[in-house]
């Protein structure tokens, strides 16, 4: 676990202090939320990942901005996180197949192939995204402003380092780890025990590429983040034996879809929009529809993609049609059929001569002789035969 002799300039009294303010912080912006709460002092699992973006600089200095909070990640919380071997799911996202049709094709026009949730799940990849920036975009301000205090008497202008610029631009249309968070919680994958957090986070950095010799990971595109759903699905129902991989990852994105389309969930759209007279004017209002999450696209796909699917429970393996009477001696009747032609082209093609027709072809006839000696050894083959005459009869 964390040792502060890590950070050279780190202490106690720094820890105090970033708690301190992070608890601060939440009571200031967050009034409501805290007031739901037994104890607002404590730090949740969010404001724990704030801490730790905190205390990241200064316990790897050396380390570039990009990559130390995934540092943190992978040395200090995950155990032996960057030495272990994810599992490949690249088998099943090949091209044509039902995931990559699901996840990763084009929808061409609002009434066709609308069962495809690509660009649903990209309106919520690309809210996460924003908020990673303004956050990104934020703690730099931070960082420029604390070095402005510190150059105050030499009379030197603080502004962002290039590499500070290079880094906000390059990440501009990214996921980090800590909104991806944010997005587990957000759609109540945590609190409906679809994975736990430790498995979360190692779907994220088995998700995402690695450098600087595996010892760190990038933050997230949208190709990584379709394979994280994907991930999610596989962990959350491994269980499932009976289901297709496709029908999971189907049964991940209907618990996704039901936690942005509840009463709370559309109370927190409309307040967060200041229209309250929305849901006053309308109770049957889907926070999806209001966009809760970036989510108002996925909603419709999703839905469409229930509603061809009949409302069905994806966690529940759809029973084989029960067989009547008649179409199981149907069966029989063929199968019985089959299995007489093909001995009698096996009886004709041994007997030569006497098999073929007059042109030296096999025809597909049976003489009373073989037809007799066949029913006598198979006797099974006479009963489902008398069975069909009695049913022509």
């Amino acid at each position: 676990m964390l040792s502060l002799t890590q950070g050279e300039g780190l202490t106690q009294a720094d820890l105090n202090v970033v708690f301190a303010k992070e608890v601060v912080r939440k009571k200031a912006f967050n009034t409501k939320s805290l007031a739901k709460r037994k104890n607002p002092s404590l730090m949740t699992y969010s404001d724990f990942l704030n801490v730790l973006m905190i205390l990241a600089p200064k316990i790897y200095p050396e380390t570039s901005p990009d990559s130390v909070f995934q540092k943190l990640l992978l040395e200090n919380v995950l155990p032996l996180a960057a030495k272990r071997i994810p599992v490949s799911v690249k088998e099943y996202i090949l091209e044509n197949s039902d995931i990559y049709k699901l996840l990763r094709e084009e929808v061409t026009s609002p009434n066709n192939n609308h069962s495809k949730v690509n660009d649903g799940l990209e309106g919520i990849f690309n809210y996460y995204c924003e908020l990673s920036d303004r956050r990104r975009k934020k703690q730099n301000a931070e960082e420029v402003q604390e070095h402005k205090k510190l150059k105050q008497g030499n009379g030197l202008v603080a502004v962002s380092s290039r590499s500070q610029e290079k880094y906000l631009q390059a990440t501009r249309n990214l996921l980090s780890y800590h909104e991806y968070i944010i997005f587990c919680q957000d759609f109540k994958i945590f609190a409906k025990s679809v994975i736990t957090t430790i498995q979360a986070g190692d779907i994220y950095l088995s998700s995402v590429d690695s450098h600087h010799g595996g010892d760190n990971a990038h933050d997230m595109n949208f190709e990584q983040f379709q394979e994280v759903i994907l991930r999610i699905a596989l962990t959350a129902y491994s269980d499932k034996d009976d289901i297709s991989e496709c029908v999971k990852v189907k049964a991940l994105l209907l618990s996704m879809w039901k936690s942005v389309n509840t009463a709370d969930a559309t109370e927190k759209a409309v307040q967060g929009r200041g229209n309250q007279s929305v849901c006053d004017a309308s109770k049957s209002t889907k926070s999806g529809d209001l966009n809760l999450y970036g989510s108002s696209t996925f909603n419709i796909r999703v839905l469409n993609m229930w509603r061809e699917d009949q409302w069905r429970d994806y966690l529940v393996p759809v029973p084989e049609p029960e067989l009547d009477g008649q179409t199981v001696l149907k069966r029989m009747l063929e199968n019985s059929n089959l299995r007489l032609k093909e001995l009698s082209i096996g009886l004709e093609s041994s007997a030569g001569s006497d098999g073929g027709g007059h042109d030296g072809s096999v025809t597909s006839t049976l003489s009373t002789t073989a037809l007799g000696k066949m029913l006598s050894e198979k006797p099974h083959v006479a009963e489902e035969l008398l069975k069909g005459l009695s049913s022509e009869l």
